[in-house]
């Protein structure tokens, strides 16, 4: 039983929640156990229970559905995001400082996905290319592919933290429109290119080859944005 006393007791009912959560393998939008069961399985009171579902929605790291349950948000759905965005990254300084932040992770993240790396990933970054290539074929936009695959390559780095950082991240830059920019700037000549190094430098571990080739994307970025 949870015996602990004001903010100790919310913490310890908080990592047990999260280590019921890991447990059972849930993700986004799976629904978590009631309040009941919780109770039962965490062996703390149904008042506490509630108190840290509550603190957890505000989050808008869960939702609750009448009638349905409460259920896990996906990474990126923050509520807070669209409302901080546009007064925290008005200023030029502050959206350059959020394209280094995102490059930064993702170069980060291109090195632990060389480590931890299973034919499957590579297979999904090759199918996400191939598809780049026929986009661009037909004059349409690859940018949500392009995302995909950056995105694939924090998947395979399979850090949650890192993963939790990321998501809001993005989301500024599409809240403010960089992430569209930025997308433009990697499509123009170089993105095929440095896409399919990259995944032939993830399947051959060569891993300061990936971390180079992820921080050349984003120089790269860097200088069109100066122009």
């Amino acid at each position: 039983m949870v015996s602990d006393t004001g903010s100790s007791k919310f913490a310890t009912i908080l990592k047990r929640i999260n280590q019921l959560i890991e447990a059972d393998g849930l993700g986004p939008g799976d629904r978590l156990p009631s309040e009941r069961e919780l109770s039962e399985r965490l062996q703390a009171g149904r008042s506490s229970i509630r108190e840290v579902l509550r603190s957890l929605e505000l989050l808008g790291l869960i939702r609750t559905r009448r009638g349905e349950g409460t259920f896990l948000e996906p990474y990126h759905s923050h509520h807070l995001v669209d409302l901080l965005a546009g007064y925290i990254l008005r200023d030029l300084k502050s959206r350059q400082d959020l394209a280094e932040m995102r490059a930064l992770l993702e170069m980060g993240a291109v090195r632990l996905a060389v480590k931890r790396a299973k034919k499957k990933d590579v297979d999904e970054l090759e199918k996400k290319v191939v598809r780049m290539k026929q986009l661009v074929e037909q004059e349409k936009d690859p940018g949500a592919e392009m995302k995909a695959f950056h995105e694939r390559i924090i998947k395979m780095a399979d850090n949650y933290l890192l993963t939790r950082t990321w998501y809001p991240i993005v989301h500024y830059g599409e809240t403010l429109g960089i992430t569209e920019h930025l997308n433009k700037c990697i499509m123009l000549e170089k993105a095929l290119q440095y896409y399919l190094e990259i995944i032939h430098a993830v399947k051959h571990r060569h891993e300061q080859q990936a971390v180079s080739l992820m921080e050349r994307i984003w120089q790269y970025v860097q200088a069109k944005q100066e122009e």
